[in-house]
């Protein structure tokens, strides 16, 4: 018993010691951000993040670490660790809120996702506008403008780099309004505002005086000068390199020569050239432009062999500075994976935490899964066999329904067709054994006599040819009754001296209707006019 009392204390004791040992260090961290930022990385590194028990001290790990690898220049692709601050910092921690938006909206323009940087942007001004935190307004705004710089949009980029200045007037942050001034100045230059340029270039080189920060100045009176030098106005390009001032950085001044001596090349002075290009001791970056130079010195001064050396050398030195520039690409990517791997532990550690759980809801799942799909497979089958023996059904009955119509339509029509045969067959002997029947009986007769056999004759062959006559007449409306009587004559093997006989006409008669005939009928003289009403 008193084993488990000790246990329980030393727990207990851990707990409280971890609770408090990590906000510490976060705070710790947090002040040196400002002035120390590579310290408050080191902090932040070892800290344990198993003992960040409390959403707040997550959310403000997070912060502070995307905030101390973005001003150590690591840069983050991956928005998985900002957005626990994102997810956490509402309108109660405004300020937090804004910064932890602002770092997202950094994040998203590492991995080139504009959308989500202007997204991130809106918001983190939108909490920014509810502190009284001038400088971080200034922080957004230069970033909005940044954002503009990027996709070419020069006014709007403009704009917000003066309400980004105004905000550092007012904290006296000297820095970042020389570096907005300068943003200005390379936009009015695309616009060729040139006075603009100017103007805003030299206010820069006033303020960066004032902080007594050399590289700021050298970097403002390397820009004066480049910009005479795209106007051609050569010497007051060679004022303003004179201007540079020498630095602690030897790459700022070797690049301060190397600027000149760009200028002497094209005025012709290679003597002043020379001695600016003796001057450079680091060349890096510059070393292909840094040895055309010579090679154009040596063609200006006629000496083609030393000009055909420095011309190999200046190609050496744009292969070399590629293969150079793949090693970095590539040491870029280790520190990605590196952050990645960091990533990847934290994510681990929730993910061991619900493993149990996932795996049992995978289960569950899955089993439902294979239920759900049984059970619809079944009420699929039992549909389809329903179905099947719907449709059997109804085929039989259909076909019982037709076959006794069929049947009864069948006698009917063969029980007609006998008697219309019989009687067609009855004319037919009358007028080749006594062809002066149709004659000798009085007009009356012989009229009600044909008009029975019409009748007669067109339907038979209508039962026999399918409503020919109606099928005739809809088809070709020129035909008249006597032309569907012909062809009813014609169909029932009436040769042309029978139908003679019983229309009561001559031969020749009868030869000129088949001709009419055919004509309504838009046959050729190849067709036969016999099979042809038989086909139809």
């Amino acid at each position: 018993m008193q084993y488990l009392h000790c246990l329980l204390t030393s727990f207990l004791c851990y707990c409280l010691i971890g609770c408090t040992y990590a906000p510490n260090e976060l705070n710790k961290a947090e002040q040196l951000m400002e002035t120390s930022p590579d310290s408050a990385l080191k902090v932040l590194k070892q800290i344990n993040r198993n003992r960040l028990f409390t959403p707040s001290n997550k959310a403000l790990y997070a912060l502070l670490m995307s905030q101390a690898l973005d001003k150590n220049d690591i840069k983050v692709e991956s928005d998985s660790l900002i957005q626990i601050a994102t997810k956490y910092y509402s309108s109660d921690e405004a300020q937090r809120a804004a910064y932890a938006w602002f770092y997202a909206a950094r994040v998203a323009n590492n991995s080139n996702n504009a959308k989500t940087q202007a997204d991130a942007l809106f918001k983190a001004q939108e909490y920014a506008d509810k502190t009284d935190n001038i400088r971080l307004k200034g922080l957004v705004y230069g970033d909005k403008g940044s954002m503009y710089k990027t996709q070419g949009k020069c006014d709007s980029a403009i704009c917000y780099f003066k309400r980004s200045n105004q905000s550092f007037l007012k904290t006296d942050d000297k820095r970042n309004y020389i570096i907005n001034l300068l943003n200005i100045g390379t936009e009015y230059l695309k616009l060729s505002r040139f006075d603009s340029v100017i103007s805003n270039y030299l206010l820069a080189a006033k303020a960066a005086k004032s902080i007594h920060d050399t590289l700021l100045i050298s970097g403002v009176y390397r820009a004066l000068g480049s910009l005479y030098l795209k106007q051609k106005a050569y010497q007051q390009a060679v004022y303003y390199y004179n201007k540079v001032p020498v630095t602690k950085e030897e790459l700022y001044n070797s690049n301060k020569w190397f600027l000149q001596a760009n200028v002497y090349v094209r005025t012709g002075d290679t003597d002043s050239a020379r001695y600016c290009l003796h001057k450079v001791k680091m060349l890096l970056d510059m070393a292909p432009n840094y040895y055309m130079l010579w090679q154009q010195i040596y063609e200006k001064e006629g000496k083609l062999r030393r000009a055909l050396i420095f011309a190999s050398k200046a190609t050496n030195a744009f292969d070399s500075l590629y293969n150079n520039k793949l090693d970095v690409s590539f040491a870029g990517l280790e520190k990605k994976y590196k952050y990645q791997s960091l990533q990847i532990a934290n994510q681990q550690l929730i993910i061991k935490k619900k493993k149990n759980d996932i795996i049992l809801l995978l289960m569950l799942l899955i089993l439902s899964t294979i239920m759900m799909i049984g059970l619809f497979w079944r009420i699929k089958v039992k549909k389809q066999q329903f179905e099947t023996q719907q449709l059997l059904l109804k085929q039989e009955h259909a076909l019982v329904e037709n076959e006794k119509e069929n049947s009864a339509l069948l006698s009917k029509q063969l029980k007609f067709q006998s008697i219309l045969l019989l009687n067609i067959e009855q004319h037919r002997e009358n007028s080749i054994k006594r062809p002066g029947i149709w004659k000798n009986n009085s007009k009356q007769s012989i009229a009600e006599q044909n008009t029975t056999f019409y009748q007669e004759l067109i339907a038979c062959m209508d039962l026999e040819f399918n409503n020919i006559s109606d099928r005739l007449l809809n088809t070709y409306e020129k035909l008249t009754q006597r032309d569907i009587l012909m062809c009813c004559l014609l169909l029932a093997s009436f040769d042309s001296g029978m139908i003679a006989t019983i229309l009561d006409v001559k031969n020749d008669s009868i030869i000129k209707h088949r001709h009419r005939l055919r004509k309504k009928l838009d046959l050729s003289n190849s067709d036969n006019l016999l099979d042809f009403l038989r086909q139809f």
